[in-house]
Parts: structure tokens; C-alpha cells; sequence
């Protein structure tokens, strides 16, 4: 019986061939969901930087996470008003629709090793969740 190189190795764990030895780290969408609804609030920070943390120049979002129905909603909290959105949450992460007069749709990934930003993007503006206790 031949052995494999430790690079040929490597190859088939990337490209899936050997499923039962390859880790899926990702929580999946109900450990997702339930981690943005139980915690009270959130800090989105947002900022076009090549830093891998947001600086004191970030701009600084509140928003809340909850439940309705079978739906996980979001709330942008503002001084006054606000707007309400439903997030769709997926295995890795979660996206929602940015409240007018904002476009588009962000995406943040999941990050199990950060423990103070677990929801970040890579865009070039980037943007990163934290917990508010």
C-alpha cells in the first residue's frame, strides 16, 4: 500500500474528498440566530481601513436583534425613531438590508476565534459587530 504525501494529503482535505476527517467550525444558522437574539444590543462599527480592528474613527451603529415568529429581526436604535428588518441568517453568518437612505445588503461572517468582534465583512468598508453587555 502506497502512503500519501503530507501535500497530496492537504489536496484531498481541501477538495473534500475525505468529508469524515474535515472539521465544519461553523455553528450553523440556530446557534447564529440565537446569539444575536439573546444578546441585549449590539455596536456595529463601520470604516474604510486596511486595520484588522475598527480605530477610534469608526462609525459607531446600535442596533438590537429579537424574534418574531419564526423570523430574526433587526432594529437599528437611533435617538429618535429607528427602522425594524428581517435578517437572514445563514450557516456562516447573516445579512440585512441597510434603512433608508443607506443601499445595499451587508454581509458579516462569522469569526469563532474573535471574541470581541465575532461578526465581521471584508468589504472595502469594512465592518465589525460587538456585544454591548
Amino acid at each position: 500500500m502506497k502512503r500519501l504525501s503530507s501535500g497530496a494529503f492537504a489536496a484531498l482535505l481541501m477538495l473534500g474528498a475525505c468529508p469524515a476527517i474535515a472539521v465544519d467550525t461553523a455553528p450553523g444558522e440556530a446557534a447564529l440566530k440565537d446569539m444575536l437574539a439573546k444578546q441585549k444590543s449590539w455596536i456595529l462599527y463601520s470604516e474604510y481601513t486596511d486595520a484588522a480592528v475598527p480605530s477610534d474613527r469608526a462609525q459607531k451603529l446600535r442596533f438590537e436583534y429579537y424574534e418574531r415568529d419564526t423570523k430574526l429581526m433587526g432594529r437599528w436604535l437611533l435617538a429618535f425613531g429607528g427602522c425594524e428588518f428581517e435578517v437572514t441568517v445563514t450557516a456562516d453568518g447573516f445579512h440585512f438590508p441597510w434603512c433608508p437612505p443607506y443601499n445595499g445588503e451587508p454581509a458579516l461572517s462569522f469569526d469563532p476565534a474573535d471574541k470581541q468582534y465575532p461578526f465581521k465583512s471584508r468589504n472595502p468598508r469594512k465592518l465589525w459587530l460587538k456585544a454591548v453587555d
